[in-house]
């Protein structure tokens, strides 16, 4: 469990949901009025996509912001334990308890308490989660005094509630309670070039461990990283990334062999088409950047124009793809 943390500036907070993707920017653009509203909200989303960032945004953007966000793994803790984690003790209470301690909703009162994987919870937790969320009030183990607690509960889950529903793992009624507002977030898969936009911050974050300047992306590398599959989502690729400049040695580009070796794999041959389509999509791309910088000799605005493009996103496609450093020098080349 994460005691209260205060989280105060709303800006930063929603500036750590990195993405440009319409699918993310579509998610971002949904927190505020999720966070103004007070209800309860139910993330859903794979591992590794980011479900306790945006349980922080919503906090952060929310009439609490003032008071403290806890978190809650609903997996890690035993029954046995159950009650004093979420309502704490007195001293004396049992053995071992050698002061009192407040527990998990008291942290949160008047803030936010963020239980991660709630469908993992037991059925002794959901009836304890269930009670307080109904009466507003909790009561420390060995203690008679009762106290009233206001807190907004942000719930997460890797699984889909809706089939434990039908199994009887999950009871309903705690499910209404806390699905007020279900928001799903997408896949790393689902999010385009967001791949590569996260690959450089997490490969700058990397390489500022080792007081080194941001790597790049070797054209190879980027082929392999967008037609990767990322079963473990944002969470495997900055992994990986740490392993490329930490462990791997890249320095100042990155290259296929910096990278692990699973974070690369192809998955089977429906894999390697649509990888091979992928990429041929993006070598005719990449050529017809070339020649119209070539045309307009250099001047980027001039190419932008003959591509269609505005001048910001042409410089984008040429980050994106890495260009060899002679075109890279003509782009700079600004004679409009």
């Amino acid at each position: 469990m994460e005691r209260g943390t205060h989280i105060e500036d709303a800006r930063e907070a929603l500036g750590r949901l990195l993405g440009e993707s319409p699918v993310w920017r579509e998610l971002r653009a949904r927190i505020p009025e999720v966070a103004a509203s007070e209800l309860p909200v139910l993330l859903q989303g794979e591992t590794g996509t980011g479900k306790e960032l945006v349980a922080r945004a919503v906090h952060a953007l929310s009439p609490r912001r003032q008071a403290a966000f806890v978190a809650h793994n609903c997996g890690a803790t035993p029954d046995s334990l159950i009650e004093s984690e979420l309502f704490g003790h007195a001293r004396g209470a049992f053995t071992g308890a050698i002061a009192d301690r407040i527990g998990l909703f008291e942290a949160a009162d008047q803030g936010t308490l963020f239980l991660d994987e709630i469908g993992d919870a037991s059925a002794l937790l959901q009836m304890k989660l269930l009670r307080v969320l109904q009466e507003g009030e909790a009561r420390r183990v060995g203690d008679t005094r009762v106290r009233r607690i206001h807190v907004r509960v942000v719930s997460a889950t890797h699984r889909t509630l809706d089939d434990a529903l039908d199994r009887g793992g999950f009871r309903a009624d705690l499910f209404y309670r806390l699905n007020a507002v279900r928001v799903r977030l997408p896949a790393l898969r689902e999010r385009g070039d967001d791949v590569l936009l996260l690959a450089r911050h997490f490969l700058a974050a990397a390489a500022a461990r080792r007081g080194a300047p941001p790597p790049r992306l070797a054209p190879a590398l980027i082929e392999r990283l967008l037609a990767h599959d990322w079963p473990g989502n944002v969470r495997e690729l900055a992994n990986a990334c740490a392993y490329a400049v930490l462990v791997g040695g890249a320095r100042d580009v990155v290259e296929t062999w910096h990278w692990p070796e699973v974070a690369v794999r192809e998955s089977g041959a429906g894999a390697a088409r649509a990888h091979g389509l992928h990429a041929e999509t993006r070598a005719l791309e990449e050529r017809r950047l070339r020649e119209a910088l070539e045309r307009a000799h250099g001047n980027k605005s001039r190419a932008a124009r003959l591509l269609g493009l505005s001048r910001q996103g042409l410089l984008k496609k040429l980050r994106r793809y890495a260009l060899p450093d002679g075109v890279e020098e003509a782009a700079t080349l600004d004679g409009a």
